[in-house]
């Protein structure tokens, strides 16, 4: 059904992007489980965390195991697919030698694992313990060039409650079940430092994530590629907010989301 989904809002409502030859690539391709296959090498339990090697890079990653292990075939997908509507890396966005990344949302933090070596250094934003604890082992040989993040962020600073519960993880009003933790501006976790990549998924909050980055980005004016397909998001208020901080910032969407004619990512550059 998603896929039909998609087929009607390209041919009635946009195409963002997606010429007809990628648009039957998409409609024939295979489902992301069989796409992570071509990547995924071996999975094995050990204590608190699945052990995660690939074919494509030496490096392991780990998952933390209260976590179905299935949820890598997703983001294996969107990693080292570059057809994949979601990939982070457009042609004016690719992360380049010397590169300091910003990756915001991280996650199992797959993404800048393959990506560390081009990269001088990289900060991670990651609300989950449970996540934080395994970006911990994952990237326990560069220290020297990773900072992690154990935060929610958003337009303010403050305290919220964050649902562990999930595997997207989500911010909550309520106490019960949930703990409270920090939310911080972006240009408060930094504090002026540098970036020249900015990367972020966190499921809606893209926007108020953006409301308190504007000197971080005013300051810095870094590559950006962002997720806009969560049902909170506003495309063009996103692109409208982001060239308000820098007018001369190009941009470009991409994909459409299978649940409404939305794109899935924006990319902007200088």
């Amino acid at each position: 059904m998603r896929r039909l989904r998609i087929l009607y809002y390209w041919l009635f409502h946009c195409k963002n992007n997606i010429n007809i030859l990628e648009l039957i690539k998409f409609l024939l391709k295979p489902k992301v489980d069989t796409i992570a296959k071509k990547y995924l090498k071996e999975i094995t339990l050990k204590d608190n965390f699945f052990e995660i090697t690939f074919n494509t890079i030496s490096k392991k990653l780990y998952w933390p195991s209260k976590f179905d292990v299935k949820g890598i075939n997703q983001v294996t997908a969107e990693t080292f697919d570059t057809e994949d509507w979601h990939y982070y890396q457009y042609k004016t966005t690719e992360i380049e030698k010397g590169d300091i990344l910003l990756d915001i949302g991280t996650a199992e933090g797959l993404f800048p694992l393959v990506v560390i070596d081009k990269c001088e250094h990289i900060y991670m934003v990651e609300p989950s313990n449970f996540f934080c604890d395994a970006l911990g082992k994952t990237f326990s040989d560069f220290s020297s060039k990773t900072t992690i993040f154990n935060n929610a962020v958003g337009s303010v600073d403050d305290e919220v409650y964050f649902n562990e519960d999930s595997l997207a993880g989500q911010i909550s009003n309520t106490e019960t079940g949930n703990n409270k933790i920090q939310i911080r501006k972006i240009d408060t976790l930094l504090q002026n430092k540098k970036i020249t990549f900015l990367k972020a998924d966190i499921e809606g909050f893209e926007q108020e994530m953006l409301l308190g980055a504007a000197d971080t980005i005013k300051n810095n004016k870094p590559k950006i590629a962002i997720t806009v397909y969560h049902e909170e998001n506003n495309s063009n208020e996103i692109i409208n907010l982001i060239k308000s901080y820098v007018p001369e910032y190009n941009y470009f969407i991409k994909g459409i989301h299978g649940e409404e004619p939305k794109p899935v990512m924006i990319h902007f550059w200088i």
